[in-house]
């Protein structure tokens, strides 16, 4: 008893010097335990605590401090495009390949079938939810684990059926095995999705006439299996093997002794059979296969082949479901994409998909029904919403900031000269470029002649100033000229807005102007009863000359932001710069391909007639990174529809915006894709 007692301050002692002092260090421990149970898992996660120690004390991972995938800000060496990557063969030469053989055996399980979760073990999450167990995927993992073993100690492989397996779990968790295991089956049959990129080879063998086995390590059996292959389109097998069936495995090798045999006494009449086995795992797939003579194709795994580039700082469930959809989309090898638009689904689908649920839980709890999408950045959000929600009154609203300036410049003289004067000065700006973007050209040889500048003079501080000043004492006549704009601008918004009270402006960012000023004109200008909320992406950061611009409108409601505010996910408030462009790498996934809206006129018989900038020089670009992020929620929609509706499925702000956080911080991925554009960040100057 003592010397047990002994063994055991000794055991606590060496763990706390390892792994209690670092939380980081600890958490891989625990989860590796978890995840490996047994005495193969025990000594594994011993070795892993030497070398996690060894990185951590040699000041060669300081990351290791946090546990795997909560570190404050994570790093990946990131690919774009990555579709490709794995230098994987088109399905043309792969079934040319595969049709040299008679026989050709097939993996099953992410191979010809995928699941859209980083992890299979992932699928566990939403069986706990469904039978409300808490900490079900660890439950569910060693039960398995436990059926194994007591197998073998029967004498067995340790090949188990989900049934023994669920006779455990019932044990553990006081469910009920049959409804247990009929809910398991069930979701796998609803998340198994086709892999794309073998649905024509199949074809192409079956064309042939080729001999197609199933070959699995799996604790489902083989008639369910084969089921679930025909329901998703993946048509009829010549066989199907499965180790809990058989009691042999892929794993060791005796498994494919089976199927040899069994080639053997069916189809080949004593003759010669050239067979190949296709599988996602080097060991099991190809090593083992080869041993047993056959010849092997190996095809990595799109949930391993996406892995590096994944974000691994997301809540579990959000997370698993993002990873999954973007590595089936990039790594199933059926299709390559552009840099375009993998940056729109990859950084920006869930992004989209998360703020148009956001806007939508924003406007039903303050009973809006209609919502306005302001140009440029709304016209994508507009497509996503309409999506999600369709039949609400929604509209895309051409509206600008500097036509907003200028309208309102007869109630906010600040903003308007922030906006023309003094934000652009020392930037580069010519006087003449200054009296353009103000439209008050004819105005521009009465300031020059007076102050004694050359039309092509920069703008300075100084000269901002005296600009001001030139510019209060002409303000009749600086009113005057915006009449006629103010006059088609109200006609524009009074339409829109009629028959509603209230009304959300949605935009990308960053100070709430938008809603801001279309709250003003309508109510204060126009004398229209109409309230305009508004929501943003994200707001001003720590790094913003105004930082505080719309804290106001937060604190009183009229206002939210989804992804940061001073009183929302601060990490990413203090780390989104816009001297690092992030602004711009953010309005780049929500900017359309039309030429921005420059004013407002009227036309001769009275209509309104909008007057628009310059034309977009990478509308081809943007259309892909559009079809990107649209592409990722009809994905979304496809395989979590159940994660729509009410309360279920919410995307953090913090979830959306880790992907883009993982890009923003790799400045060598950065420089590559910004060679591709010329961007010119004057928004408000033509």
């Amino acid at each position: 008893m003592k010397e047990h007692t002994r063994q055991e301050n000794v055991k606590r002692k060496v763990y706390s010097l390892l792994a209690g002092r670092v939380p980081g260090i600890a958490g891989r421990y625990q989860r590796f335990r978890k995840d490996h149970p047994g005495m193969a898992g025990k000594v594994g996660a011993a070795a892993g605590l030497l070398w996690w120690n060894a990185l951590y004390y040699g000041g060669r991972k300081e990351s290791l401090r946090f546990p795997d995938g909560y570190g404050f800000y994570e790093r990946r060496r990131l690919r774009l495009p990555e579709s490709g990557a794995t230098g994987l063969p088109s399905w043309k030469e792969t079934a040319e390949l595969l049709l040299s053989f008679d026989l050709v055996s097939f993996d099953v399980f992410d191979t010809l079938l995928l699941r859209p979760f980083r992890e299979p073990a992932d699928l566990f999450y939403l069986l706990g939810m469904r039978l409300s167990i808490p900490d079900f995927r660890h439950l569910r993992i060693e039960a398995e684990h436990l059926a194994r073993q007591e197998d073998v100690r029967r004498g067995g492989s340790g090949e188990v059926t989900l049934e023994k397996i669920w006779r455990i779990l019932s044990a553990m968790t006081g469910a009920d095995a049959e409804e247990g295991q009929r809910a398991e089956m069930e979701l796998e049959r609803q998340y198994c999705q086709a892999n794309p990129y073998f649905i024509p080879i199949l074809e192409r063998l079956r064309g042939e006439g080729k001999r197609l086995l199933l070959v699995s390590d799996m604790y489902l059996e083989s008639d369910f299996i084969r089921q679930l292959l025909k329901e998703k389109g993946l048509g009829d097998f010549d066989g199907c093997f499965v180790s809990c069936q058989q009691g042999r495995s892929k794993w060791r090798g005796d498994l494919y002794q089976e199927v040899r045999g069994s080639i053997e006494r069916k189809w080949t009449d004593g003759g010669d059979c050239r067979a190949v086995h296709v599988g996602d795992n080097l060991h099991a797939d190809v090593r083992m296969a080869e041993r047993a003579g056959f010849a092997a194709f190996w095809y990595p795994g799109p949930q391993e082949a996406g892995r590096p580039c994944r974000a691994r700082d997301m809540s579990a469930v959000t997370g698993s479901m993002y990873a999954g959809l973007v590595n089936i989309r990039l790594h199933s090898g059926l299709k390559r994409y552009t840099s375009f638009y993998e940056y729109g689904y990859v950084y920006g689908g869930l992004l989209a998909l998360g703020y148009c649920r956001f806007i939508h839980r924003f406007v039903r709890d303050r009973g809006i029904r209609r919502l306005w999408f302001l140009s440029r950045d709304g016209e994508v959000l507009k497509k996503v919403y309409d999506q999600l929600y369709p039949g609400e009154d929604t509209c895309y609203v051409l509206w600008s900031r500097s036509a907003a300036a200028r309208l309102l410049s007869g109630v906010n003289q600040h903003d308007f000269f922030q906006r023309f004067l003094f934000q652009k000065a020392d930037q580069g700006y010519s006087i003449r470029q200054i009296f353009a973007s103000m439209e008050l050209d004819f105005l521009l040889e009465e300031a020059c002649r007076k102050q004694g500048w050359g039309r092509e003079e920069r703008l300075s501080a100084a000269r901002a100033e005296a600009c001001r000043d030139f510019l209060l004492s002409k303000w009749e006549e600086v009113q005057a000229s915006y009449e006629r704009e103010r006059e088609a601008a109200g006609k524009y918004l009074a339409g829109l807005s009629s028959g509603a009270a209230a009304m959300a402006a949605v935009d990308v960012g960053w100070a709430g102007s938008g809603a801001a000023s279309l709250d003003v004109l309508l109510r204060q200008v126009l004398g229209l009863p109409c309230r305009v909320y508004g929501t943003l992406a994200g707001t001003a950061t720590v790094y913003s000359a105004s930082p505080d611009t719309a804290e106001g409108f937060f604190f009183s409601g009229q206002m939210d932001s989804y992804l940061f505010s001073q009183s929302k996910n601060r990490d990413l408030w203090k780390f989104h710069n816009l001297g690092e462009k992030h602004n711009l790498y953010m309005e780049l996934l929500f900017t359309s391909p039309s030429p921005g809206l420059r004013g407002f006129a009227l036309g001769e018989e009275g209509e309104v007639v909008f007057r628009y900038g310059r034309e977009e020089k990478h509308a081809d670009e943007i259309r892909r990174i559009q079809k990107g992020i649209l592409d990722f929620v009809r994905d979304y929609m496809r395989c979590f529809p159940e994660f729509l509706e009410g309360e279920t499925g919410w995307i953090s702000g913090r979830d959306a915006y880790a992907p883009l956080l993982l890009f923003l911080r790799d400045r060598r991925i950065r420089r590559k894709f910004e060679a591709s554009f010329c961007w010119d960040t004057d928004v408000n100057v033509e």
